[in-house]
């Protein structure tokens, strides 16, 4: 966890301002060791907790690792892909293409939207340069926020915004800058010592703060929603780590099996301890008969067979399965029958649905974040924005991620009954042109238009046929 270590009494900073910086604060240390716990599980770094029965010698390590948890975040993440804006009719809002070229939004969302489904939440601020705004997107693990239950959106939350280097800190980056959006205002408070802070107050246009939520499957009691590392995938992780140490102790015994000598006589044994017998593929044990015409009895005790093993992590798979939805090819359990076309897609439904929650519930908080970055880089209120630019809304890959092939030929169909889709923006698109090109073959067509229309004005319209003309004798 990244220490503010003071912040709270930093220099110039007002009653209001420090109350709600206070709860900030507390808000994220609450939090802080679940939000640690959770990275920890997506990284698959997290210690295998004891059962009580620790039958594996300290001396043995076996580094077991399972990355199902992190499979459960990236099974919905990946379908979670945001585009760019879109307005209604033609329009385009020349600023809010700057903002979106500049800060790099989509990608940046794309970026850290599997970071809102281990934590639950990430947040999006909206801050002004120079002329125009600049958004940035940030983990709940470098950001806190209250929520306000009466306006349904962020009542005050802090980012930190800057860590680096310093002379108090040389190797280890701190926190130098950390932004307490408040409704009206943001408070910009910065370390310029060891746990030595000072702020200073800038207004905003907006009266809400600058700060939007975007959380998964949010709730009336979870407004900044839930985690896909649930505490079944937690426990099931666990019991996978600690099955395939068994398994590894377990296949170690089966390649090293112990041998047993019995009836030896007291000087076989003795020579036999003395000279540090091993019995080794290319070496021959040889005995003498005792006196009473007995010789030595050798036995082989074998381990274990790791197939129960195998047969417990593909149950555990089947239950993991269960409560994610990620399909059991993805975990690693083959089938013995593949699976048809049909039935591997109605597998990756539920992760589908995951997906498209996520994505409901995003582009709302995307389209606030446009809204405020749109009036804060022209110096205005919300409520005075144009109606063109009310209309915006963000766009989104489809979470089913249909073939090229099937998506062309739907829409190729759907221009065969809807006269004048073929010459839009999104027909281009589903037929797999890339956005630049989309941009190239619209300005195209439109040049095309204008020309005839010029020519028609004219009088000079050119013939539509190219066959050649025929005369008459």
């Amino acid at each position: 966890m990244v220490e503010l270590n003071n912040i709270v009494n930093a220099a110039g900073l007002d009653s209001e301002a420090k109350t709600a910086l206070e709860q900030l604060v507390e808000v994220r240390s609450k939090h802080a060791e679940k939000n640690r716990l959770l990275g920890q599980y997506y990284e698959a770094k997290q210690p295998t907790p004891s059962i009580g029965i620790n039958n594996i010698p300290e001396t043995v390590d076996v580094p077991a690792r399972c990355d199902w948890a992190a499979k459960a975040v990236t099974s919905v993440s990946e379908r979670v892909r945001m585009s760019g804006f879109t307005f209604a009719g033609d329009y385009k809002d020349a600023k809010l293409e700057r903002i979106e070229r500049a800060s790099g939004l989509s990608a940046g969302f794309n970026r850290h939207v599997a970071s809102e489904l281990v934590h639950g939440c990430m947040f999006a601020t909206v801050q002004r340069t120079g002329n125009s705004a600049a958004v940035r997107t940030h983990t709940a693990e470098t950001a806190a926020a209250i929520w306000d239950v009466a306006a349904q959106r962020v009542a005050a939350g802090f980012v930190i915004a800057d860590s680096r280097r310093t002379k108090w800190s040389p190797s280890t980056p701190v926190p130098v800058q950390v932004n307490l959006h408040l409704p009206l205002r943001v408070v910009v408070l910065r370390q310029y010592a060891p746990g030595k802070w000072s702020a200073e107050s800038n207004d905003t246009p907006l009266d809400r703060p600058m700060m939007e939520a975007f959380c998964f499957r949010p709730t009336g009691l979870k407004p900044f929603g839930q985690s896909r590392i649930t505490p079944t995938v937690r426990y099931l992780v666990d019991e996978v780590q600690r099955t395939l140490r068994y398994m590894a102790v377990s296949g170690a015994l089966y390649a090293t099996p112990k041998d047993v000598l019995m009836g030896l006589t007291e000087g076989q044994f003795k020579q036999m301890e003395g000279e540090g017998f091993n019995v080794m593929a290319t070496s021959l044990f040889k005995a003498t008969r005792d006196k009473d015409g007995n010789v030595p009895d050798y036995r082989r005790i074998q381990a274990a067979s790791p197939q129960p093993y195998i047969d417990s992590i593909a149950t555990y798979a089947k239950l993991f399965s269960g409560a994610t939805g990620v399909p059991l090819n993805s975990l690693g359990i083959v089938q013995d029958n593949p699976a048809s076309a049909e039935a591997i897609a109605a597998q990756r439904e539920d992760i589908c649905v995951a997906a498209e929650d996520c994505i409901e519930t995003n582009r709302e908080s995307m389209r606030n974040v446009a809204l405020m970055a749109m009036a804060v880089a022209e110096n205005k209120t919300m409520d005075q924005l144009t109606d063109e630019q009310m209309t915006v809304m963000p766009d989104f890959k489809n979470p089913m991620r249909p073939s090229l092939a099937s998506t062309a030929d739907a829409y190729v169909k759907i221009a065969g009954v809807l006269d004048g889709f073929a010459q839009t923006r999104e027909f281009l698109r589903g037929q797999g042109f890339t956005p630049s090109e989309v941009e190239s073959i619209a300005s195209q067509l439109k040049t095309g238009e204008n020309q005839r229309a010029l020519l028609a004005i004219m009088g000079g319209a050119k013939p539509t046929s190219t066959a050649p003309e025929t005369v008459e004798g």
